[in-house]
């Protein structure tokens, strides 16, 4: 039963941002633009050269729409989790019958994974057009799926632990900014972190955030069975330290609210 009842919040919550589809894939027209900037910029720092890093270019737009899908595709939910802190009526949402935290994970993954496809699609078709077909692809197909989920929910769970900050911070974006800032740099959003000078691309490696956006997309750009191994071990043990820090951050949370609001 407890697993169907956040199924059943997942389902509801793509249903729902079905509606909204349409508006999304216009505003994402931003998608288009950057894979244009960037491969007039690769077109040039390539030059003649094969490869960089042992990414070739073909490799490394395919890299960049995995990214940005997993980047573009996630909803703010440290949003309506700080809002509700702060007009009081999460009072009411925590004495529903079900994890306050897990809600707002499996409402996000069910809007995240519906907006995911199309922005892989739209990837599939410009890289496509571009530079040509990923040696692989479809071999890599169901692998590079589950990697990819396995980002999305990285970054769900980071947002949902931001969300309750908002218990002690009346302000919570500015840690967004710094996270997202991460993701873009350590994570290899932008650029693969195997471009980096050797001492930071080790340490680029390990971080919660190359598990959100790296290691997904390297591994359907270069699957190897060890390498899709290594992501889903990562991501498996960042999202169960991220599960812990929210459990307590709740417990703490719903502590102050009682002390203070009685």
């Amino acid at each position: 039963m407890t697993i169907r009842k956040y199924a059943t919040i997942f389902s509801i919550a793509g249903r729902d941002q079905f509606v909204y589809l349409p508006s999304f894939l216009v505003r994402n027209v931003f998608f288009l633009i950057i894979l244009f900037i960037f491969y007039s910029l690769w077109r040039v720092v390539y030059g003649d050269a094969n490869t960089i890093a042992g990414f070739t270019m073909v490799q490394t737009l395919w890299y960049l729409t995995f990214t940005e899908a997993i980047e573009l595709s996630q909803t703010r939910i440290f949003n309506p989790i700080s809002q509700e802190v702060k007009d009081g009526t999460i009072a009411y949402s925590i004495a529903r019958p079900y994890s306050y935290v897990l809600y707002w994970i499996c409402r996000g993954m069910g809007e995240n994974l519906v907006k995911v496809v199309p922005l892989l699609l739209e990837g599939f078709l410009i890289a496509t057009i571009m530079v040509g077909p990923l040696p692989g692809y479809l071999s890599a197909l169901p692998f590079g799926l589950i990697v990819i989920a396995g980002g999305i929910l990285v970054g769900t769970t980071l947002q949902a632990i931001i969300g309750l900050l908002a218990f002690w911070f009346e302000e919570v974006m500015p840690f967004w900014w710094i996270v997202q800032k991460l993701i873009f740099v350590i994570g290899g959003l932008f650029i693969p972190i195997d471009f980096y000078p050797d001492w930071l691309a080790r340490i680029a490696r390990a971080t919660p955030f190359a598990f959100a956006a790296y290691w997904p997309a390297s591994t359907w750009v270069a699957f190897s069975r060890e390498r899709f191994l290594i992501t889903i071990g990562g991501q498996v043990f960042y999202l169960a330290l991220f599960a812990l820090v929210a459990a307590l951050l709740f417990r703490a949370a719903v502590r102050k609210l009682h002390i203070q609001g009685g």
